[in-house]
């Protein structure tokens, strides 16, 4: 089988479309809007800090806005930082094309799924924060099944949190679960004997405090519920007893998120019991949970928590992605059917992609995806100006704000 071949195409799939076509997003202008004023602010602009501030510094979702920040510090243009962004967003599905055409694979054709995976309802219409999380969150996958020792999940600890809390929440469920499973507490590595090759309690430590960093920062930037009903005079302790009373001014507390949190308990039960599993068995069994628990909140959770909405969506992609990881995992143990489907699955998937980048170099009106909705922070970008109707300063989930 060649294996070769498949990872060129998937590669070719995934990165020709971002070199070759200006792919313009929903809230991609917007984002780089944000990005420039962030610049000014940071030097002290009278017309710009007149209007608007920096939010928390602590604040999560702001590692996209960063990195523009930094392209266009060293003079890209608009269009320029964010088709550069888009570019380091596709790496980590570059790799996780590279994992899922090794030796070991009997299956190569899987990588072909990755650039439909990437190029999705979410990519397009902006959420170049969340994607990037995905992107790490794969690659923290991988690193939680090969080296759980390795100390490069130190550094996507942050790097997860700063991209957005649904990374940080699934990688954190996955290394709590494999370390109260026992799955890593004998996994040896190649440079380490089985003793010391342990996922070290130290890195959950670290991730719990990303997570207890983010409780603070959503409380704190006025991001719990909607900013009109929680306002930011609200002091900290306050607001953590109304969340814990279910008070709707520091969380929209309803039944489908009841539910959803009910369904985290039983899917940390269900990833915990099976403790006398092979390792191999219980490192799906624990994907096949994160599965569940994703689809289910996609089906029956909110779509409000906190962040803006479109949390079912986000839900529903992530589903899709852990299914796509068991299927690379257990490669070598799919059922017949999946096997026959598998064949055929390189041409589905550039169909799909020739379909998604036609609706996107046309900017369909009729696509999910609104195209023009930002047009005018577009503008502003191009003419270095100023643009109070940006939504981000209406709201408290980015790192600017009006004053």
């Amino acid at each position: 089988m060649n294996h070769q071949g498949y990872r060129w195409g998937a590669w070719l799939m995934l990165l020709c479309p971002l070199l070759l076509l200006p792919l313009t997003t929903q809230d991609g202008p917007s984002h780089v809007w944000q990005a420039l004023a962030l610049n000014h602010l940071a030097a002290g602009d009278p017309a710009w800090t007149a209007i608007a501030e920096p939010n928390h510094p602590l604040l999560s979702n702001q590692l996209i806005h960063r990195v523009l920040q930094v392209l266009l510090a060293f003079g890209a243009t608009g269009p320029m930082a964010e088709k550069i962004l888009q570019l380091l967003l596709a790496l980590p599905f570059a790799a996780a094309i590279y994992w899922a055409t090794g030796r070991r694979q009997k299956h190569p054709e899987l990588a072909a799924w990755v650039p439909v995976l990437f190029f999705n309802l979410l990519f397009f219409k902006g959420f170049y924060n969340f994607i990037a999380a995905a992107g790490l969150a794969l690659l923290a996958f991988r690193l939680l099944q090969l080296r759980p020792s390795s100390l490069w999940i130190h550094l996507l600890w942050p790097a997860l949190y700063f991209a957005h809390p649904l990374g940080l929440a699934f990688v954190g469920l996955a290394a709590l679960l494999l370390y109260a499973s026992g799955f890593v507490q004998a996994k040896p590595t190649y440079f380490q004997n089985s003793a010391k090759a342990r996922l070290p309690f130290l890195s959950l430590a670290h991730g719990a405090f990303w997570a207890l960093v983010f409780g603070y920062t959503w409380f704190a930037s006025g991001s719990s519920g909607d900013a009109a009903s929680a306002p930011r005079g609200v002091p900290f302790l306050e607001r953590l007893a109304r969340l814990a009373l279910g008070d709707v001014l520091a969380l929209r507390l309803d039944l489908r998120l009841l539910l959803t949190c009910v369904l985290t308990l039983a899917v940390g039960v269900a990833a915990a019991v099976p403790l006398r599993l092979p390792h191999f068995r219980r490192f799906s069994w624990i994907l096949w949970c994160m599965v569940f628990f994703a689809a289910a909140w996609a089906i029956l959770g909110p779509d409000h928590l906190g962040e803006g909405g479109f949390v079912r969506q986000r839900m529903a992609w992530t589903a899709t992605v852990l299914v796509w990881s068991v299927a690379v995992f257990r490669n070598e143990l799919l059922p017949p059917l999946a096997k026959r489907v598998l064949s055929a699955l390189p041409a589905i998937a550039l169909v799909l992609l020739v379909w998604q980048m036609n609706d996107a170099y046309r900017q369909d009106p009729s696509a999910r995806a609104n195209f023009k909705l930002h047009e005018a922070d577009r503008i502003a970008v191009q003419k270095d100006t100023l643009q109070p109707d940006n939504y981000a300063l209406r709201t408290h989930h980015f790192p600017v704000r009006a004053k």
